[in-house]
């Protein structure tokens, strides 16, 4: 990999001083702008193609992000939101606040909102019966059960209000900081609202620590009331070796989905929001977790603790500091294309000292086409201690004439 140092002209802002790094743009000489022109032997390629309007692939082996596309943009998790209600559920068996064989009451609010009546995904719990948790877990979950997600939280917590604030302590305490649940089902609210990044953090989390929970997904059927019904969940069917974790749907931003699966010892978490059709949903799926399925290949930038550039810093003994990758730097790219990849370092400068080894003070990006499809924090590689007043002061003359122009 070739790495190109050029010239900028000078960034004219006056109260922000992150630098979009891309060839032929950076402040004095403190940053790299890398292209890759020749980043694979065959043409360099451009992002990855799918429909939806957001998408993330996980590493859950490695603990490392390999795709991103918009995964930070709020959106409405929908049926995906029963994976939350079920982790949340979960907790309460493990604090011993119920057990399997507890039974709760079919509301007449249950039965008419998320039962027969709605014309909605149902177990269809009749009306004043009583169903034991284990039960209501498998309709939630297989059967993605309207009247199981609302018989669960009005069992546990008096009410969907009062049980959505319990989801919410969960999710806060497990990561996912842009959440916020309102109700169990997923029915539309303008204020329940998640990002693929909070689902994926979600998924890693049965991953991890329930392992019984992530097998019920991947049930074939579950009979409740004499009624048996496949699972609800289509891709289950139509991506070989998918066990979790849904499908959701809404009218404003159309098919979603939040899977997951084992390729070579390898185990691997895709996320998708706002693609189209549900045939692009699954052909979406099957790029990121089956990507041979498209022609695309895994390719891995940096490793973990690699040199990738050096930042501008104020007041310091140094005027740089190098900045490392503080994780394995992997994308999924299209080797048969011929635009280009680009590399681009973007931070918040210059940065002022006196700096500690390992700060988070930017990110590495993966432009395709001057779109971002994946992004990487970086980390200072080194301690850099203040610098005297004579330096100081010579720095914010430079930062006064930088100003000026």
């Amino acid at each position: 990999m070739q790495v190109g140092w050029q010239k900028c002209k000078q960034h004219k802002s006056l109260s922000n001083f992150k630098r979009w790094l891309s060839p032929g743009c950076w402040r004095f000489s403190a940053i790299v702008a890398t292209v890759l022109c020749a980043l694979l032997a065959s043409p360099a390629a451009h992002a990855v193609e799918i429909k939806a309007k957001a998408a993330t692939l996980y590493d859950f082996s490695n603990k490392s992000l390999i795709f991103s596309k918009n995964s930070q943009v709020l959106l409405a998790p929908a049926n995906l939101t029963k994976l939350m209600t079920a982790v949340t559920v979960q907790q309460a068996l493990h604090a011993g606040d119920i057990t399997p064989q507890t039974t709760f009451k079919v509301s007449e609010h249950a039965w008419r909102t998320g039962g027969a009546p709605a014309r909605v995904t149902t177990m269809f719990a009749r009306l004043n019966s009583s169903v034991p948790v284990n039960d209501l877990m498998y309709g939630l979950i297989v059967q993605s059960a309207n009247d199981a997600a609302i018989i669960l939280a009005e069992g546990l917590a008096g009410s969907e209000a009062n049980f959505a604030r319990e989801m919410n302590k969960l999710a806060k305490s497990i990561g996912m900081e842009n959440s916020n649940f309102t109700n169990p089902t997923g029915f539309p609210d303008e204020n329940h609202k998640t990002t693929l990044e909070d689902l994926t953090i979600l998924a890693a989390y049965v991953l991890e620590h329930e392992p019984e929970l992530h097998s019920v997904f991947s049930m074939d059927r579950f009979t409740w009331n004499k009624i048996t019904q496949r699972n609800k969940n289509p891709l289950i069917r139509d991506i070989e070796g998918l066990d979790g974790f849904g499908a959701g749907f809404s009218e404003r931003e159309g098919f979603a989905a939040l899977g997951t699966l084992d390729s070579n010892g390898r185990r691997y978490v895709a996320a998708i929001a706002a693609s189209p059709t549900m045939q692009d949903r699954v052909q979406d799926m099957k790029t990121l977790l089956l990507p041979t399925f498209s022609g695309l290949k895994l390719e891995q930038f940096y490793r973990k603790g690699d040199l990738v550039s050096d930042a501008q810093v104020y007041g310091g003994k140094r005027t740089t500091v190098s900045l490392k990758t503080n994780d394995a730097v992997a994308t999924l790219i299209n080797p048969n294309e011929k635009d280009k990849y680009q590399l681009r370092v973007v931070y918040n400068g210059p940065i002022p000292a006196p700096i500690k080894e390992g700060m988070e003070v930017g990110e590495l990006q993966v432009l395709s086409k001057n779109d971002v499809i994946y992004r990487a924090t970086l980390v200072t590689g080194e301690d850099v201690a203040m610098g005297d007043l004579q330096g100081r002061a010579w720095d914010a003359l430079g930062e006064f004439f930088y100003q000026l122009f």
